[in-house]
């Protein structure tokens, strides 16, 4: 009992230590604390620490009703996201971080290129400038409406409440936020057709 109050208390202090978002980012999207893990080829992920991590706007949409995201996609998405991400990793930091005496293709620098070959194949099969628009909402966290406004611009949008005058801005046309979701959805069913074959086969 008093292990478990003793470790409760620990994991409450690191949170506290942790830098979270403002309050301004809060209101924009959900955040979580989660695990910073490190994972090399042929060895067991490492975790390193906790830190604030943004929930990716697909979560959010597929949570919705709706919204044309089924399991599947949410898993290809997932994936599609993870992949993204390690691909990221900094070639200075795999350098630096790379096992003593290890080859030259080993290490964090191999993780990061096997990352790359593997974003790349499931991007294969998304058409056209789909790709555009599913790297935006997928990998950016974009909203469909974010996505109409760069493409085709933007007008102000009023109204009043408990007379206070409010203004955001929003697509110029209602239809170009669809567009960019019927085109997102495309993108998603091909990207899902690609890579649920992968995730199930390893």
């Amino acid at each position: 009992m008093a292990r478990r109050k003793s470790a409760a208390r620990r994991q409450e202090r690191q949170h506290r230590e942790i830098v979270g978002p403002t309050p301004e980012q809060m209101k924009r999207a959900n955040y979580g604390i989660s695990d910073i893990v490190d994972v090399e080829p042929g060895k067991t992920a490492v975790t390193i620490g906790k830190a604030y991590r943004r929930e990716p706007y697909f979560e959010e949409l597929a949570r919705r009703e709706g919204t044309g995201i089924s399991a599947d996609d949410l898993r290809c998405l997932r994936f599609y996201r993870n992949r993204f991400e390690a691909c990221q990793r900094s070639p200075v930091k795999s350098v630096l971080n790379r096992d003593q005496g290890a080859g030259a293709g080993e290490g964090p620098m191999l993780a990061a290129m096997i990352s790359s070959d593997e974003f790349k194949f499931l991007e294969c099969g998304v058409r056209g400038a789909t790709v555009h628009t599913l790297r935006a909402i997928a990998l950016e966290d974009k909203s469909y409406a974010q996505v109409a406004m760069e493409r085709w611009g933007s007008r102000e949008q009023q109204w009043i409440v408990k007379g206070e005058h409010k203004t955001k801005l929003v697509p110029k046309s209602g239809r170009h936020a669809e567009m960019v979701r019927g085109e997102f959805l495309d993108a998603l069913a091909r990207l899902t057709d690609r890579t649920l074959p992968y995730i199930r086969t390893g």
